[in-house]
């Protein structure tokens, strides 16, 4: 068994996203090595670490030790803004500071303990690559994403606030990706890097020349089950949405594929999750004579969410940025298809067979085209069937026991790729 120094800034074995990727890598390689995993978060807020200090002590893992690393005051200081929600991207100079903060415990350890490589498995985004990779260990690092920039033919069509946040974001990723000299020391330190999609592998490589493994930061994690029973004389076809309602995730666009649709009376949309948005995209429905079709459920506990996927049809993503969003590995669970926009993780992760991928060229285009495929599976539900069939086959390239051996893969030879360049 090797002994791996993690860093995995977010971890939760109760939350999503950025939480359960780190949770899930834990869970999985702690059944090959001895894994010390220092971490900054397991709460909503950097330096929240109580959640995971708990588990940690109610529940020993056997070959995982978890250091949390507490925020210091300069830290927090620098979290205020963003804390506030003043300014958001005021985080980044913060977890700057954390990141030097787990820098130096790592090189505490490296006193005492002997580690035989270093994987920074989180945050996934590429913009704060921390000091890890200077620790003169083998060193992998991913999966990470976020090179990409947003469509501007979605952008264009947010509200006002929505389309400054995401040009600031574009602009200062395009010019990140260019001038950070952080990045590209830390590229040229990593012996193997993973990419959560196929854009930002070719975008690493054409810029930097870096060669990477397109891996999906998340997969899945439980045996597929498919509730056959919802496809027998349904009243409805469900639609479901699950995510927080905000610009980003874009919904109203799919709202307004709805408006086109003639024959509604056998159509439903859950809509789970709440936010910012939440408010507008119900006026909009309530204007547009969408109130008898769509259920606003709020924000839910997992057992209520997961009721509502067993009884969907289809999912539905119309984000105008993502990595590989968990919610598509907890659709793909259920054998539920996905209809999404054909970008970020989902143009690589949904194929012909398993889902429905909308390509972008303009705004109308895309609620148009998304307003005929309702239609047409409308009137040719037996294709309902087909895709979660497809979603069924397709899901078996995307399991924790085909991943386990690859990252075992990787493991070796990040060693052989360090010690080759001694």
């Amino acid at each position: 068994m090797k002994n791996i120094l993690v860093l995995a800034a977010f971890i939760s074995p109760t939350k999503g996203s950025e939480y359960s990727v780190a949770w899930n890598y834990v869970k999985h390689m702690a059944k090959y090595n001895n894994l010390t995993v220092v971490y900054g978060a397991s709460g909503d807020v950097l330096g929240d670490c109580s959640e995971m200090e708990r588990y940690a002590l109610e529940h020993p893992m056997l070959h995982v030790k978890f250091m949390a690393i507490h925020v210091s005051r300069t830290t927090h200081a620098l979290n205020y803004l963003n804390r506030k929600g003043v300014f958001p991207y005021s985080f980044y100079v913060a977890f700057k500071s954390w990141q030097k903060q787990a820098y130096g415990v790592a090189k505490e350890l490296m006193k005492t303990q002997q580690f035989d490589l270093c994987h920074m498995v989180g945050p996934i985004g590429y913009r704060e690559p921390g000091y890890f990779w200077k620790l003169g260990l083998p060193y992998m690092w991913g999966p990470i994403g976020g090179a990409n920039n947003s469509p501007w033919a979605l952008v264009k069509h947010l509200p006002w606030k929505g389309r400054l946040k995401h040009i600031f974001r574009s602009t200062a990723n395009t010019l990140q990706m260019y001038t950070s000299y952080r990045v590209k020391k830390a590229l040229q330190a990593t012996d193997v890097l993973l990419t959560a999609t196929t854009e930002n592998q070719s975008k690493f490589h054409k810029l930097y020349g870096k060669e990477s493994i397109y891996l999906p930061e998340n997969c899945i994690d439980v045996e597929i089950r498919v509730n056959e029973e919802k496809y027998v004389r349904p009243a409805t076809y469900n639609f479901i949405i699950v995510g927080r309602q905000d610009d980003r995730k874009n919904s109203k666009l799919f709202l307004r594929s709805l408006t086109y649709i003639k024959n509604k009376k056998n159509l439903h949309v859950d809509v789970v999750g709440d936010g910012p948005a939440r408010a507008s995209l119900q006026e909009f429905a309530s204007k547009n004579g969408l109130d008898d079709i769509i259920t606003w459920h709020g924000q839910l506990p997992r057992t209520k969410a997961v009721q509502l996927f067993n009884n969907a049809h289809i999912h539905v993503i119309t984000s105008i940025s993502e990595g590989n969003t968990t919610v598509l590995w907890e659709a793909m669970s259920y054998g539920v298809p996905t209809l999404s926009l054909d970008h970020c993780g989902m143009h690589d992760t949904i194929d012909d067979e398993s889902g429905i991928r909308i390509p972008i060229h303009s705004y109308e285009q895309c609620v148009k085209d998304i307003a005929t495929t309702v239609e047409t599976l409308l009137e040719h539900p037996e294709r309902f069937r087909e895709l979660s069939e497809g979603v069924v086959k397709r899901s078996k390239q995307y399991t924790w026991d085909k991943r386990e051996q690859l990252l075992l893969d990787c493991y070796r030879k990040a060693l052989d790729n360090f010690y080759s360049k001694k």
